[in-house]
């Protein structure tokens, strides 16, 4: 059966359109620094006539954020149940008791709290910013577009002409390495290594990474929903300096309050660095779990999993880095299966909604319609800034893209299996995803009439997203089930949804020319740097699913996060993954270890654990037949 390799991100995506000289319409990136930018205003003042008209529109659309305001909620598929088991691990944690809505399980009432009582409203982007954009688009035909593809063409050629002479040298040095990296992964797996029992190990769960934007919320999660005493959930932090580390436990002690001026002496540190192999057994051998925000993940992320995998330690992180993960399958899978970790990527924004919500609409049919899921598309309706620590990885994924580029790839086929249709035994599951992602706004064909009168366009995070759900198709039950997934930005009206995707074409036009992005980088935020506390709490991200069965029964949801979904509730399903891995392993889809997308190994603890902490999520039979 064909099938869909979803080997690519967004990111690679972006370099590769400037080398081939594609349209850029089609260009993942752009959308990526966009939309994740709705709350960070661009400054106007610019050296070159060419930035000053990018930074024009950039500017009147960052200074606005689209409308997501909707009419009232559906009165279709009012009759609700959410998923879950009844049955509690011995040492489960259970979350705080802080969602206050109990009707969440009713569609209508989950639009209700984000409409109404939660009032999500976003401003329009407004005619100004249409106008602006309209007019940018010449500007951006003549000159900036041609400029960049000069500037980046060249680019590409310093660092890759030289390759062209010597692919064949390249390709067999390449398979020389893949050869040793193997042979060292059989050589780790087959290692004397004194695994400490888990149920034996000091804590729950080590966050890494507690100075980065991501961290600190992360740390204040845990003091605040699980507090510092290690009554709740034993918990300690690490990073590469404790002067920083103490730092941080200083400020959000004096954010939370008098509650938590002990947070210093009741925390523990564990000092430790990627780049200092010796620092990381100490990291992972006493946890139950590891919770990583160290990005960009390809750089620094290679040696923890590595040792997760070799000491039994259940591992979850942020990236959203999908080739990463693959590589990262593919070297330590065998270790992982050995040791009975449990790796798991793609745990905060990137991408839980969407798998949780893919995962439900197939459970959902299968239990109540008897049917298989062969349709789903998700509209997200959001608002949220940006962090320095995105920004960072993002130019990382697209400078590597840059110079790791072989040239044989353009004429050597690759015959390998994609690791996300691998299933644990080693051969090639059945089940495939395949895509039905827009490239340029259009009017919802929803047929909802929550969305009647919307437009839609791209989303920067649909091909990952995409990946990850077709991963936990990939694992699920079932034989060759094959998945068609469309995923979509949700806008106001016409102008609101040109100016999102115009804007984000702009965007990433200027950060790929290589002239331009360093003073770009100027007025962007640096690593540790994000979103201030209120636009935080004013973002929030809303996936709305529908699914059709192959026998055409339809059902839908609804996943509702009341804050910024790319940092706050990133930390929050970070810190409950990770909790979930350790504590609820009774729970687990899987007893044996091995890498796992979030949806395919925590499905229904993990739902719940998201639901009591503040989400609120529905999922309801539509039409059976």
């Amino acid at each position: 059966m064909p099938h869909f390799r979803s080997t690519y991100s967004s990111h690679t995506l972006a370099a590769q359109y400037v080398v081939t000289s594609s349209f850029f319409t089609t260009n993942s990136f752009g959308r990526c620094i966009m939309l994740n930018c709705f709350s960070s205003p661009m400054p106007t003042n610019s050296t070159t006539v060419l930035l000053l008209s990018f930074l024009l529109v950039a500017t009147s659309s960052f200074a606005f954020t689209p409308s997501l305001h909707h009419p009232r909620p559906s009165k279709m598929c009012l009759k609700s149940t959410l998923s879950s088991s009844t049955t509690t691990a011995e040492k489960a944690i259970t979350p705080p008791q802080t969602f206050k809505y109990e009707s969440s399980r009713d569609i209508a009432s989950v639009y209700h709290r984000m409409d109404v009582i939660d009032a999500k409203k976003p401003a329009k982007f407004g005619l100004i910013a249409f106008v602006a954009s309209v007019l940018s688009v010449p500007i951006w035909a003549i000159v900036l577009l041609p400029f960049t593809l000069l500037a980046s063409t060249i680019n590409f050629l310093y660092y890759n002409l030289g390759k062209l002479f010597t692919s064949n040298i390249a390709t067999a040095n390449d398979a020389s390495n893949n050869a040793k990296e193997e042979l060292s992964t059989t050589q780790n797996r087959e290692e004397n290594v004194n695994i400490i029992p888990r149920d034996e190990r000091k804590y729950d769960l080590v966050l890494f990474g507690a100075t980065g934007f991501v961290g600190r919320l992360a740390v204040s999660y845990l003091a605040k929903e699980y507090g510092i005493k290690n009554d709740k959930v034993k918990w300690a932090i690490a990073g590469r300096s404790e002067a920083k580390i103490k730092a941080t436990l200083s400020a959000i002690a004096q954010e939370l309050g008098k509650d938590y001026v002990d947070i210093l002496d009741n925390v523990d540190v564990i000092i430790a660095d990627t780049s200092d192999r010796s620092t990381l057994k100490g990291l992972v051998e006493n946890t139950r779990s590891i919770a990583s925000t160290v990005g960009p993940f390809q750089k620094y992320g290679s040696p923890l999993v590595e040792f997760c995998s070799k000491y039994g330690t259940h591992y979850a992180d942020i990236t959203g880095e999908v080739p990463w993960n693959k590589e990262m399958m593919r070297l330590y899978e065998h270790s992982a299966q050995h040791s009975g970790a449990k790796i798991v990527s793609l745990c905060g924004h990137d991408s839980i909604p969407w798998d949780l919500t893919v995962r439900y609409l197939s459970n959902k049919l299968r239990e109540e319609c008897n049917d298989e899921l062969s349709q789903v598309e998700c509209l997200d309706e959001l608002m949220g800034g940006v962090s320095g620590g995105t920004l960072a990885t993002v130019f990382e994924s697209i400078d590597r893209t840059i110079k790791d580029f072989q040239w044989d790839s353009l004429w050597k086929k690759d015959d390998s299996l994609d690791m996300y249709q691998r299933l644990p035994c080693g051969s090639e599951s059945g089940n495939t995803i395949v895509p039905d992602l827009p490239s340029t706004i259009s009017k919802c064909r929803n047929p909802s009439q929550r969305f009647a009168s919307k437009w839609c366009g791209p989303f920067f995070m649909a091909p990952i997203n995409m990946a990850v759900s077709g991963r936990s198709v990939a694992l699920s039950q079932g034989t060759n089930q094959t998945v068609r997934y469309r995923e979509a930005l949700v806008a106001e009206n016409m102008m609101d949804a040109f100016v999102a995707w115009w804007g984000t074409i702009l965007f990433g036009t200027a950060a790929i020319n290589p002239v331009l992005l360093p003073i770009l980088k100027q007025f962007l935020p640096s690593p540790g740097e994000g979103p201030s506390q209120s636009v935080l709490n004013d973002s929030f991200l809303c996936i709305s699913g529908y699914g059709i069965g192959e026998n055409g029964n339809e059902v839908e949801s609804v996943f509702y996060f009341p804050h910024d979904g790319g940092y706050k509730s990133t930390a929050r399903m970070l810190v409950e993954s990770s909790i979930c891995l350790a504590t609820d392993e009774d729970r687990h889809e899987n007893a044996a270890g091995g890498f796992y997308s979030p949806a395919s190994i925590m499905c229904d603890a993990l739902l719940d654990r998201l639901v009591k902490t503040g989400s609120s999520f529905a999922c309801s039979v539509c039409k059976s037949k």
